[in-house]
């Protein structure tokens, strides 16, 4: 779709705007598809996808990740991420604890229970997604929607104001 000239005067140009369109599809898809298969993680597993994204990213982690990399790598308030990371501590599935080098610094890891969880758990979530995407999609559309997606996500990337 190429782009055009700007041209929204009303509301009705508004709604009938095909970028605007195009964004809402996006994202009205993608928040259908993060309750389809955030409710069946919940369902099947016993742990929120929130969750289930910070085990993701701890176990690709071994020394840690620091509070403030999870706040805003799960896009979360730092007060967010920290009663999230509390709820985890007590299931057992992450420990917190200051950072050696910097005392200032918490640190987060995964603990042996909550890499069993995400094992479990992200053999369900494949499973879901198979169902919910790999099967709705046929090959040429799934690799074309990733690489789209995944250029918008660099790009957007680089275009927000540095975290400060």
């Amino acid at each position: 779709m190429p782009a055009t000239a700007i041209s929204i005067e009303t509301a009705a140009d508004a709604v009938a705007d095909e970028r605007v369109q195009a964004f809402g599809v996006l994202l009205t898809a993608a928040a259908r598809l993060e309750r389809l298969l955030g409710l069946a993680m919940e369902r099947e597993s016993g742990i929120s996808h929130a969750m289930f994204e910070v085990l993701l990213r701890l176990a690709a982690a071994p020394d840690g990740v620091t509070m403030g990399d999870l706040s805003r790598d799960a896009v979360l308030t730092s007060g967010g991420a920290t009663r999230l990371v509390d709820r985890m501590v007590d299931a057992g599935l992450v420990l917190r604890r200051r950072s050696r080098t910097d005392r200032r610094i918490k640190v987060v890891t995964i603990t042996p229970l909550g890499e069993r969880k995400l094992a479990e758990a992200a053999q369900r979530h494949a499973r879901a997604i198979d169902e919910h995407v790999f099967q709705v999609l046929e090959p040429e559309q799934l690799a074309a929607t990733v690489a789209g997606l995944d250029r918008l996500g660099h790009h957007a990337e680089e275009a927000l104001p540095p975290l400060g």
